[in-house]
């Protein structure tokens, strides 16, 4: 009898559809539930589906009511999954709740939010210095944290409302800025300087059965915008690793995945966020071309208590560069990508926006419009392949 995987939302590409490929090469029938109507209007697109339900991803009772049905019409469901920030704590929940899973729903729930992670992990040696916010919001409340600090909304994602704050104006304008979308909280924490990394961690009985280290290039604009991903077996760093480990246990986290952004900070490493989810976009791609490792298999074999395959099958050095623009404007056409593509080392090039798209200046990871992704013979190398090759690539805008 045919097991099923139900997949809550994916995107076109990237992680969320790296993970409904995952669940078919393992052997289980795939079902999604999307309210993108378009992914449903280009259905041959996604030959590893193979169920597709329209369903209001907004209204757990009609999520709740379909799967009923198919288990109804006798569908065998082996978990429920999400690889996105919205549906990850409730897809969790429900996999629980109608497929026996064990995944630890405290953790992403304390995760979803920026102010009650902070104030969990509150005192620990990892955790930065932070004044959590109330209405009326003042910038009178904030004395205790120096210039510069950062200013979040407590579920933003994607560094949407994520700030950097460095003087009294700027604290105005931001505080002003955040309210807009009436947040319960605004959380203030102390600005860690120091290089950053990111880890995607899968757990599993209470340990990390994978970590793989990230190094993370960010572009200081108007927001924190990651362009650069290194992945690489040269960051050994054991006393990450250890750190990484302890989290999860602060955070009682016993069966899942997420992905913590720490920073080296003279000598210590701090906190900076954490996900519980897979990082979107390439991530997935980019670890399994450095080291043959899927997360997000990973992440479906503890869903489905599975044996976890830890060993890596390879170890190679890969950059992932991502394009932004300078200006906003229509998309008319994009140039180079051949090109590109010809240069040595390159794995992939990726596009992202059709013409027609207005274009703007990153002040979310989503104004990232495409990548580059190279290998190289070392570190340093990959990443010069990557951006010598995003030197081809031009985006024609029409100023709007």
């Amino acid at each position: 009898m045919n097991e099923y995987i139900i997949f809550i939302g994916t995107h076109r590409s990237g992680s969320s559809r790296d993970g409904i490929e995952a669940g078919k090469e393992l052997g289980y029938s795939t079902i999604l539930f999307t309210n993108n109507r378009r992914i449903i209007r280009e259905r041959e697109s996604f030959p590893e589906v193979d169920e597709i339900y329209e369903v209001n991803l907004k209204q757990e009772e009609a999520i709740r009511k379909e799967i009923s049905s198919l288990q109804q019409k006798g569908k065998k469901i082996a978990c429920i999954i999400s690889f996105f920030d919205a549906h990850v704590s409730m897809s969790a929940r429900l996999s629980n709740e109608f497929c026996g899973t064990d995944i630890s729903l405290l953790p992403i729930a304390d995760c979803m939010d920026k102010t009650t992670l902070r104030m969990k992990l509150a005192g620990k040696e990892y955790s930065a210095d932070f004044i959590k916010l109330e209405p009326p919001f003042s910038k009178e409340s904030v004395k205790e944290i120096p210039y510069p600090l950062v200013l979040k909304s407590p579920v933003s994602n994607g560094s949407k409302d994520v700030l950097l704050i460095h003087d009294e104006e700027e604290l105005a304008w931001g505080i002003k800025k955040l309210n807009r979308k009436k947040p319960p909280t605004i959380l203030v924490e102390e600005y860690l300087e120091g290089p950053q990394y990111l880890i995607e961690v899968v757990v599993k009985e209470g340990k990390p059965v994978t970590s793989v280290i990230v190094k993370q290039e960010i572009n200081y604009q108007e927001r924190f915008i990651v362009t650069g991903y290194s992945v690489s077996s040269v960051y050994q760093y054991p006393e990450l690793v250890q750190k990484v480990k302890e989290i999860v246990t602060d955070l009682g986290f016993v069966n899942g995945s997420c992905h913590l952004e720490m920073r080296l900070v003279n000598h210590q490493w701090k906190l900076i966020e954490i996900n519980p989810r897979i990082s979107g976009g390439a991530m997935n791609k980019m670890i399994r071309e450095a080291f043959g490792l899927s997360i997000v298999e990973e992440t479906l074999r503890v869903y489905l208590r599975k044996p976890n395959n830890i060993g890596r099958k390879w170890e190679k050095h890969i950059y992932t560069y991502y394009m932004t623009v300078n200006k906003v404007g229509k998309l008319l056409k994009v140039t180079g990508t051949e090109k590109a593509e010809e240069h040595e080392g390159i794995i992939e090039v990726y596009i992202k926006p059709k013409n027609g798209k207005v274009l703007r200046p990153p002040t979310s990871m989503g104004h990232r419009y495409g990548y580059i992704m190279a290998s190289g013979e070392s570190v340093e190398e990959s990443e010069k392949h990557a951006k010598n090759a995003s030197k081809d690539i031009q985006f024609y805008l029409e100023s709007t």
